[in-house]
């Protein structure tokens, strides 16, 4: 074989060789890169899956109340509790666990003392999340229902009407804890949540409906019918024959 033949083919074998050790220098970084992504990824989808498993269980709660079992609850509960220590900081996780433990102690699985430590929930998810209406309408409801804390609830619901002025979710929560403590209010409150009722009534067909499933619950039907015939409210004629045969029929 010629001298400049020989001398081709080794530079050619050198060329791929060279390139070869480039490629594989090339691949280690991202391979490295790529376990990295999974080594975070991973758990934030199974934090993902023990959410929704534990979120699972409260729209079932939401949708029939029977349903709310210590079994269901421990398996919610634990559900959640394995989300948190996979993501402790997501503000959804944390805003579930205080609604988790606000079932529990509405079933009597947890007492109104070991119910405390549940602030810590809302401060953490308002402080992930400081413009979300729904956790400081969610705080409000639990300051004001299970802690009797009227006060600060009422301040919290102006935070959440700042942040979600036209969220139905405000609306029912302003409404639920309005009436659960209508005995404790003041008369800006009550006139605060005489405002809810006319807001969440006119929010679609889902929040008229909670609505109604609030005003029957809390035991405030006739409270609720005298409003709607003496005051002079923003419900427009439909709502308020709906209103009339659906809540107020003798």
């Amino acid at each position: 074989m010629p001298e400049r033949q020989r001398r081709t083919r080794h530079q050619s074998a050198s060329t791929v060789l060279h390139g070869s050790r480039v490629s594989r220098l090339l691949a280690l970084p991202a391979l490295l890169l790529l376990g990295l992504t999974a080594w975070h990824i991973i758990p934030i989808g199974l934090a993902s899956a023990w959410y929704f498993k534990a979120n699972y269980f409260v729209e079932l709660w939401v949708k029939n109340q029977p349903l709310l079992t210590e079994e269901s609850w421990k398996q919610a509960s634990e559900a959640i509790d394995k989300a948190i220590e996979l993501h402790p900081k997501h503000p959804h996780y944390l805003l579930t666990k205080a609604k988790i433990n606000e079932w529990g102690w509405y079933a009597g699985l947890m007492t109104t003392k070991e119910l405390e430590q549940t602030e810590t929930y809302y401060k953490e998810a308002i402080q992930a999340r400081p413009l979300w209406p729904n956790a400081y309408a969610d705080y409000a409801y639990y300051l004001g229902v299970t802690q009797f804390r009227i006060t600060e609830a009422f301040e919290q619901l102006e935070l959440a009407k700042k942040y979600g002025p036209y969220m139905p979710e405000t609306s029912l929560r302003e409404l639920a804890l309005g009436l659960s403590r209508w005995s404790l209010l003041n008369g800006q409150q009550k006139t605060e949540t005489f405002y809810a009722m006319d807001k969440a009534l006119q929010s679609g067909q889902s929040s008229y409906f909670q609505s109604l499933n609030i005003i029957r619950s809390t035991g405030k039907v006739e409270l609720a019918c005298t409003y709607f015939r003496t005051s002079k409210n923003s419900l427009p004629e439909p709502i308020r024959q709906l209103i009339k045969d659906d809540l107020c029929a003798k």
